[in-house]
């Protein structure tokens, strides 16, 4: 080939030697990579999941989102879809109810364990058959904002009077359970709490309508913090028996059952997602932005904000592990506040066969 190119190039017919030098080109990297291109494996099917989240998609669920953008589901064979929850219109999407009812869905994520409790802890009607197999973090962020100069130090506080005699305005949502935990540890009777109800965003606090607001230290201090108003947070967990998990894995009792390779997986992925999203909080703030997460309206200095606060809530040894003595010890103190009619046993609401085979 290479004398034929000599003798066209001397005969000065450059044009077709350029022509012929392509077309042997061509040649060489069709049929001469065809057998590598052959022997190429296809692309594996991707098993399709969908995660309902318990809140809308917000730095709560970096660790999904990474695992999503960083492709370790895909490498786990999984195609991972996470949907928001949260308000919605009129209405208010649960998670864990979601799960129990809707089959198209394989796993919910839950801001706390109270649904599940509600669930499975009420006689003579038919339970959610639901489980939680994963918790990704080891306390509920939930507790009290209050103004740093308020003279609240203490949730134990809240029963008593300002300097001028007046008590201390305490916001709570609707259906709240925690003002009976707290009447009960002050050792008065609810009605001694001076409650407001009001929303789920920090506009009482910061409009001064009440002294204590009812808050997630993930969500709504970031309102106050960009407002400049120097706070505390009296974190819920003060209240003896009032700690529980966070960001709770849960599926149906079906799925754990048949698809437990999936849950696993999936499981696996979602680690490793918590594990990049701890060393890497920039990059995951940036990852929420993709449209397969919270998408590019997110305000990604909030998101950083929210990120970097709940890395403090993650286990450092056993990311994904919920530990028994946590979840019995809610649950009696749930059920002790009256709540439910039937107290569950640790196994009916946690299905550690998952954990055990990541941890083994």
């Amino acid at each position: 080939m290479t004398l034929i190119i000599k003798k066209m190039i001397t005969k000065k017919n450059f044009a077709f030697a350029i022509l012929f030098c392509l077309v042997a080109v061509s040649m060489y990297l069709f049929y001469g990579n065809s057998r590598t291109t052959t022997t190429t494996p296809p692309v594996k099917n991707l098993e399709k999941v969908k995660v309902q989240a318990g809140w809308i998609i917000n730095g709560e669920f970096a660790n999904i989102c990474s695992a999503i953008v960083n492709g370790y589901y895909a490498k786990e064979g999984l195609d991972v879809e996470l949907i928001p929850g949260g308000p919605s219109g009129a209405s208010f999407i649960v998670s864990t109810n979601t799960v129990a009812q809707d089959e198209s869905v394989d796993i919910a994520i839950d801001n706390d364990l109270v649904p599940l409790l509600l669930g499975r802890g009420k006689e003579n009607q038919e339970v959610l058959r639901v489980k939680a197999f994963g918790s990704f973090w080891n306390d509920n962020p939930l507790g009290f904002i209050v103004n740093e100069n308020s003279g609240l130090d203490s949730i134990n506080d809240f029963a008593k009077t300002k300097p001028n005699g007046e008590k201390y305005k305490i916001g709570i949502t609707a259906g709240d359970v925690i003002q009976n935990a707290i009447a009960e540890n002050i050792g008065v009777p609810v009605s001694e709490l001076n409650l407001v109800t009001i929303g789920c965003d920090a506009t009482p606090f910061l409009s001064k309508q009440v002294d204590a607001s009812i808050a997630y230290w993930t969500t709504q201090a970031y309102q106050v913090e960009k407002a400049g108003i120097p706070y505390k947070f009296l974190s819920a967990s003060e209240i003896p028996g009032f700690s529980q998990p966070s960001m709770i894995a849960i599926a149906r009792e079906t799925t754990i059952k048949n698809k437990p390779e999936m849950l696993e997986k999936w499981l696996k992925a979602t680690v490793k997602g918590n594990q990049f999203v701890a060393a890497n909080p920039e990059t995951a703030a940036k990852q929420m932005r993709d449209p397969r997460c919270g998408g590019p309206s997110l305000d990604e200095e909030q998101e950083l904000w929210l990120i970097k606060k709940s890395i403090a809530l993650f286990d450092k040894e056993k990311i994904g592990w919920i530990y028994e003595p946590q979840v019995s010890t809610f649950a009696q103190k749930y059920y002790h506040l009256g709540q439910i009619s039937h107290l569950p046993e640790t196994s009916e609401l946690v299905d550690y066969s998952i954990l055990e085979k990541i941890y083994q």
